[in-house]
């Protein structure tokens, strides 16, 4: 039992230590980044990414980001289960949503016109 909570802290304490790396490093990336402009970028797209893929490794160590992972790769099962729409479908669909806007657009701008005239009468301005 008392092994078994000592596991748990040490988890703990071995998780926070990666995000508080993964942090410290992509801080010094910005830093980086700030202090070399003049260097090209080419040169520092070379540095900048294996540690950048090293802290996503980093990350994806821990318990969250093991779920994060789950997360993502259940999320792309789902997205290929979807039933899309056809070209046809979604041209279709858009054609219909812009012809009621277009025709929402008018009426409001009518109503509006209306309304100003009446305003305008109301008040005696006579625009």
């Amino acid at each position: 039992m008392i092994n078994n909570l000592r596991f748990k802290g040490s988890k703990h304490i071995l998780n926070f230590l990666k995000w508080t790396i993964s942090l410290f490093l992509f801080i010094s990336i910005i830093v980086y980044d700030y202090l070399y402009q003049n260097v090209e970028f080419p040169i520092r797209i070379i540095i900048i990414c294996p540690i950048l893929i090293l802290i996503i490794f980093i990350i994806l160590s821990t318990d969250k980001g093991k779920k994060i992972f789950l997360f993502i790769r259940e999320s792309r099962i789902e997205t290929r289960k979807v039933i899309w729409p056809t070209y046809k479908e979604t041209l279709h669909i858009t054609s219909i949503v812009i012809i009621i806007t277009l025709i929402i657009s008018i009426i409001i701008w009518g109503l509006d016109n209306i309304l100003i005239y009446l305003i305008s009468f109301l008040t005696n301005m006579r625009l």
